[in-house]
């Protein structure tokens, strides 16, 4: 069946309410105090470079504003003999005047035993407090492989996948080829073959850990102006897979789209949840600056209505692109729901179906679709049976309706218009028994065809 479709103009959508969130960057080092790292490296070892290095960027730290540090170590506790995969400890957590603590901290630690890296990382997951506005940075700076038989990489990704920290930041002492390759799954890895490298590495970490990178995205209506908001948007890492950000954008009091903080590190593939949905890959971003995403997205709204009350229960009608034939959404009845511009093929799951084509979805407006008050009828009868109920709007027969095995008595809800049920008893044994019967169905009304 095929009814008619009208276009209003769709009201202004409402602004959400601002509000202003201080964000903490949090900065965890995960120090390598393996028993590799008391080995020379050029005029001293690796730990007294990595240990003074690491205590002249606490200086730099110490007074930065919205800005906490934490020191977590491992192989510091026990020796290489004693075969202990657990030697990690937090020395020194967030808090107030961390920054000093490190530096006197950093004194007393020796390198001493194994290297349990997935089992540190999986450690830090409880060293950051809870946060949901937080900016959570995990270094690591390491001068060998994992020999726990632990997998740093499937730790770091799974506590990525948690948001429990960004993409983190590796350094690698001294590292040869084959250790470097390891090290790619787990963060943004960064070489340190000497002192003078490890140096610039770390100051360029810290650098990009400080820096606000900011992105706006801009819906764009057919106007090309960014007037669109009030939609979901998911920042997806396009290497893992996974979800990095979650937001639904709104405009500010000045009618801009919102300013967001990303992680730079990463590349990200962009969806924007409209129906159909719109999807925008290989996002880079530029570190420390503001970063403008503009994704054409013109928007009008489609509304689904019942005239009177419905017979129906949770009435749906299923929306696809007219040009691909690719389902769009499931769409309720009596409600209003927005979908880019375009023409879309409806179909009203009534009984029976009702099909409205190239419905067309403009800019700012509604396209707004009304269907009559379905009917009911009563198929009553003495004895059990079969059937089925068949429209005769055709030139053909259609069945609309299945009725329920050993029936005696089923209601169905139609819409208006003219059917014919066909019955059997199930006491008859023979076809020639089939019985027919016509009948009309009208808005609102009942009506009972008995047998």
């Amino acid at each position: 069946m095929n009814g008619t479709w009208v276009a209003a103009q769709a009201p202004k959508p409402m602004r959400q309410a601002e509000e202003d969130v201080q964000i903490t960057t949090r900065i965890l080092f995960v120090l390598d105090a393996s028993g590799s790292m008391a080995a020379r490296w050029q005029e001293n070892s690796r730990w007294e470079v990595a240990t003074r290095l690491l205590t002249n960027i606490m200086d730099t730290l110490a007074n930065r504003e919205r800005v906490e540090v934490a020191l977590r170590v491992y192989g510091h506790q026990t020796s290489r003999d004693g075969g202990d995969c657990k030697d990690t400890k937090l020395e020194v957590p967030f808090g107030k005047e961390s920054a000093q603590r490190i530096k006197q901290r950093l004194k007393s630690v020796k390198p001493l035993g194994n290297t349990p890296i997935a089992y540190s990382l999986s450690q830090s997951a409880s060293d950051f407090p809870q946060d949901p506005f937080g900016r959570n940075i995990l270094i690591l700076i390491t001068d060998g492989l994992e020999n726990c038989n632990g997998d740093p990489c499937q730790v770091s990704y799974q506590l990525q996948k948690q948001h429990i920290f960004l993409k983190p930041f590796v350094i690698g002492l001294g590292l040869d080829a084959s250790m470097r390759d390891a090290f790619n799954c787990v963060g943004t890895y960064y070489d340190a073959e000497q002192e003078a490298a490890f140096n610039r590495a770390l100051s360029m970490v810290v650098a990009q850990a400080l820096n606000s990178t900011t992105v706006q995205v801009d819906l764009l209506d057919q106007f090309l102006l960014p007037t669109e908001t009030n939609v979901a948007m998911t920042f997806y890492d396009s290497e893992l897979g996974i979800d990095r950000y979650n937001f639904l954008h709104t405009l500010n009091s000045r009618k801009v789209s919102d300013t967001l903080l990303l992680d730079p590190a990463n590349i990200y593939d962009l969806v924007i949840h409209t129906n159909p949905e719109i999807k925008k890959e290989r996002i880079r971003l530029q570190p420390g600056k503001h970063n403008v995403i503009k994704v054409n997205s013109p928007q009008g709204a489609l509304e689904l209505l019942v005239t009177g009350v419905s017979g129906y229960r949770n009435l749906r009608a299923t929306v696809r692109d007219a040009r691909t034939g690719e389902l769009v959404g499931i769409h309720e009845f009596n409600t209003q729901k927005r979908y880019l511009t375009g023409t879309y093929d409806i179909e009203v799951l009534t009984t029976p179906i009702m099909r409205f084509n190239e419905v067309k979805i403009e800019q700012g407006k509604v396209a707004r679709i009304q269907i009559p008050q379905p009917g009911q009828v009563n198929i009553a009868s003495n004895t059990e049976g079969f059937g089925a109920i068949f429209s005769t709007a055709g030139p053909r027969l259609e069945k609309v309706h299945d009725l329920g095995a050993n029936l005696t008595n089923e209601t169905v809800v139609l819409q208006p218009g003219n059917y014919k049920v066909i019955y059997r008893s199930k006491n008859s044994s023979r076809a020639i028994f089939t019985i027919e019967k016509e009948f009309t169905v009208s808005s609102g009304g009942i009506i009972t065809v008995r047998f």
